[in-house]
């Protein structure tokens, strides 16, 4: 269930006690997260090269709350991310392959959510007082940006930038587009979905100090991938990738004799099916089926 934001124990917060009693923290935590200068682990991501913050336990207890508080707070139908009932999957529906179709998102999304943003969505948005909003930055931003490990960062991002997000919204109102929002991942699609809405919404961004790409025009009857979902005449299905990945498990897992190391396989697949039916009902029986081995093998679980 959502409120306006009048009504999110956020607003108008006007001491650090406050603060703790609505974080669910005492006063004296509050102050050493604020003073401690090692709050997060860091390391770089083998598989994209981007540099990770992520909150140890004590801050991450607190991003936790924070995003589930945030979450709670209405928004626009446009946004996807964050929010209790949506996903990329739900993202992805909201576009019919029948129209033109525009993509954009942002480079470095978080480490571009600067400080400054989130100071001001607390300060004049939410209302709270300037120590309160100083705290509340101090604790849910590294390194002058948004953290890229935090469970918090999806939706305050929207929050930090909902301006910027709005004037894309009026943009695509105005071109006649449907348009959706997964973190950074902006779509529209309609009978205006140019190139020239993606000259305008990439002068949006850059009025923020942000900078769009991965840019890509589809044409009507274009298959288009949205969210990691192949939007195709016959309905959404898998993208070609995940489908691979798929396969490439299934055969690892019809090499392994039974065992420890095939039921995590197992576990692993089944997942990974469950979820691809979600986006195509086609891959439940496959995902019956492999949940059926998993359990089979679940006295190997020692």
């Amino acid at each position: 269930m959502s409120y306006p934001r009048n009504q999110s124990i956020f607003y108008k917060t006007t001491s650090p006690q406050m603060l703790a009693d609505r974080l669910r923290v005492t006063l004296d935590e509050l102050n050493e997260l604020c003073a401690a200068t090692d709050n997060y682990k860091r390391w770089t991501d083998k598989k994209t090269g981007r540099p990770i913050q992520e909150p140890k336990p004590k801050l991450d207890k607190v991003h936790k709350r924070v995003a589930l508080l945030l979450a709670k707070i209405e928004t626009p139908d446009y946004l996807h991310s964050a929010i209790r009932g949506r996903s990329y999957i739900t993202n992805a529906s909201g576009h019919s392959v029948d129209a033109g179709c525009v993509k954009i998102d942002v480079r470095k999304f978080y480490p571009s959510v600067r400080s400054q943003a989130v100071h001001h969505f607390f300060l004049d948005r939410m209302l709270c007082s300037g120590d309160v909003a100083g705290i509340l930055t101090k604790l849910l931003t590294v390194d002058g940006h948004l953290p890229t490990g935090s469970s918090s960062s999806p939706i305050l991002s929207y929050f930090a930038y909902e301006d910027m997000f709005d004037a894309l919204a009026k943009l695509a109102a105005s071109k006649g587009c449907v348009m959706t929002v997964y973190v950074d991942d902006v779509v529209f699609t309609g009978i205006g979905a140019t190139r020239g809405l993606l000259y305008a919404a990439r002068k949006i961004f850059s009025s923020y100090r942000l900078h769009g790409h991965k840019t890509k025009v589809f044409r009507p009857g274009q298959p288009r991938i949205i969210t990691g979902v192949a939007v195709t005449k016959e309905g959404m299905k898998l993208p070609n990738k995940r489908q691979k990945g798929i396969a490439e498990d299934f055969a690892v897992f019809d090499a392994l004799p039974n065992g420890r190391e095939k039921l995590m396989i197992a576990r692993r697949l089944t997942g990974r099916l469950f979820e691809a039916s979600q986006v195509d009902p086609s891959w439940r029986s496959k995902a019956e089926m492999v949940a059926a081995q998993r359990d089979a093998l679940q006295c190997y679980d020692r």
